[in-house]
């Protein structure tokens, strides 16, 4: 407003201008280098300092693809930046070629490059040895433009615009019908309609494996043989192995469960789960079921099966 001082107004943008800067006579980055030097008035400060003299502007450029540097042969992988000095040189059609230089980070070797438009690529001018990772049209399978001077001559020739036209629909048939033989392919084993027989047939394998493993299970089983399902912890073999095997001690106590199960299962136990409930048949029935659920704690196979009164 009217009544805004020149104080608030300054603060309102945050810029000050200087009462005896005058814009009319001068910009601002003349009147900041009245007495200095010139590069010191430009925005960008040191980065051009040899701008006015040379034309070279120091910028943060990125490596755009691994080499090997001619100096010391060390590597330089894609992506690492450096200060270089950036500056015209020459044009292709009416697009500037850029030249830039930097020192290598190694060694006081410098790497130069500069921009090719007609490629849409960086080429090593001196001081570096390009990985070699570029490949063609053909490779990428993708269409490779055309360069303006055969543009420049198809307008020019009608003759060689029709021929290259015919090329160019000789070679699109030829693409087509791979297509339609990858199709094709895709819809055989994949195709619209077939998703219920997929899903059918998929369906019917597991079926299939796990009506294996029952009748694998039930057959073992016949014969007398446990199945175990899971292998107990490693906490609880240990407990097991150090209850069997280990002997008295003036610190170590053993429960009566702890020596009378793993002893049960050597003395009387054998391969088949049927010998070990014969075994157990002869013991007291509070004692049996004791047991029984002592080895259900610790993970083993319990088998209910009796065996056959008169046996």
């Amino acid at each position: 407003g009217s009544g805004m001082s020149s104080l608030a107004a300054a603060r309102a943008d945050n810029f000050y201008q200087p009462p005896e800067w005058d814009p009319d006579k001068e910009s601002r980055n003349a009147f900041q280098a009245r007495g200095k030097a010139k590069w010191q008035g430009h925005p960008l400060r040191e980065r051009a300092k040899k701008l006015a003299t040379e034309g070279v502007l120091v910028v943060r450029f990125e490596m755009p693809f691994n080499l090997w540097c001619s100096g010391c042969g060390n590597h330089i992988r894609k992506g690492v930046r450096y200060n270089a000095d950036k500056r015209k040189d020459g044009t292709y059609l009416s697009t500037t070629i850029w030249h830039f230089s930097m020192r290598c980070h190694l060694c006081p070797g410098i790497i130069e490059l500069r921009t090719d438009p007609q490629k849409g690529d960086f080429e090593v001018v001196a001081g570096g040895r390009r990985k070699e990772e570029r490949y063609t049209e053909e490779d990428a399978e993708v269409e490779r433009l055309d360069d303006p001077t055969v543009k420049a001559r198809k307008a020019a020739d009608p003759m060689f615009a029709l021929e290259h036209r015919e090329t160019s629909k000789h070679r699109a048939r030829g693409a087509a019908s791979a297509l339609e033989d990858l199709q094709a392919l895709r819809d055989g084993h994949w195709g619209p309609g077939r998703d219920v027989e997929l899903s059918s047939v998929l369906r019917k394998r597991l079926r299939d494996g796990k009506r294996q493993d029952r009748h694998e299970k039930v057959e073992l089983r016949a014969r007398g043989i446990g199945i175990v399902d899971a292998l107990p912890k490693a906490s609880e073999r240990e407990l097991l192995t150090a209850s069997a095997f280990a002997r008295d001690g003036p610190k170590r106590r053993r429960s009566a469960a702890d020596l009378g199960m793993p002893r049960a299962r050597l003395t009387g136990g054998g391969i088949f789960d049927g010998q070990e409930v014969g075994r157990l048949q002869s013991m007291d029935a509070a004692k049996r079921l004791k047991l029984l659920h002592e080895k259900k704690a610790r993970g083993m196979k319990i088998t209910t099966r009796i065996a056959p009164q008169g046996s």
